[in-house]
C-alpha cells in the first residue's frame, strides 16, 4: 500500500465521518468536539498526500492545477456552495454569533462577550450541533477536493502511450 492509497483510504474515512456527524446533527444534540474526528482524519490524508510523490521534488513539480476537475470534483464543488448556504443561513439566522450563553439568566446568542439577543434553551442545546454541522460541510468538501486532486495525480502519472 503506497502513500497515495493511504491518503485515499482517509479521505474516504473522512468523508464517511463527516455524513455521520452531519446525519447525526440533523437527528440529535451531538456534542461539537466530535468535529475533530474528520479533522484528524483529514490531516491524516494531507499528510500522506504530500508524502506521496515524494519529499525531494522540485517546486515546480509541485505545482497543482489550479481548477480541481473531474466527477469527484462536482461533488466537491456541490459541497462547496451547500457548505457556504449552511453558513449565510446560520450566520443570519442567530444574527452573527459566535457564541452562546446564559446572562442575568437568561439564554443568549453572544458575540465576543456581548450578548446578542435572548434564545430558547432548545436553541442554547443547538448550537454546538449547528456548528458541527457546518465544519462537516466544509471539512467534507476539503475531503472531496483533496481526493479529486490525487484522483488526476494518479491520472496524470500513468504511463501515456506514443501517439505516431
Amino acid at each position: 500500500m503506497t502513500f497515495g492509497d493511504t491518503a485515499r483510504a482517509f479521505c474516504f474515512a473522512t468523508l464517511i465521518a463527516c455524513a455521520l456527524l452531519h446525519a447525526a446533527t440533523f437527528l440529535t444534540v451531538v456534542p461539537g468536539l466530535l468535529i475533530l474526528i474528520p479533522s484528524f482524519l483529514l490531516i491524516g490524508a494531507i499528510l500522506c498526500a504530500r508524502v506521496a510523490p515524494g519529499w525531494n521534488l522540485s517546486a515546480q513539480e509541485r505545482l497543482r492545477s489550479s481548477m480541481p476537475i473531474g466527477k469527484t470534483a462536482v461533488l466537491g464543488w456541490c459541497l462547496l456552495v451547500y457548505a457556504v448556504l449552511l453558513f449565510v443561513h446560520f450566520y443570519r439566522s442567530s444574527g452573527g454569533a459566535s457564541g452562546v450563553g446564559i446572562s442575568e439568566g437568561q439564554y443568549v446568542y453572544k458575540y465576543k462577550s456581548a450578548a446578542i439577543r435572548p434564545i430558547s434553551e432548545q436553541e442554547y442545546k443547538a448550537y454546538p450541533a449547528q456548528v458541527a454541522r457546518i465544519m462537516s460541510a466544509w471539512i467534507g468538501m476539503m475531503a472531496t477536493f483533496c481526493l479529486s486532486s490525487l484522483i488526476n495525480n494518479a491520472e496524470d502519472r500513468r504511463p501515456k502511450p506514443y501517439l505516431n
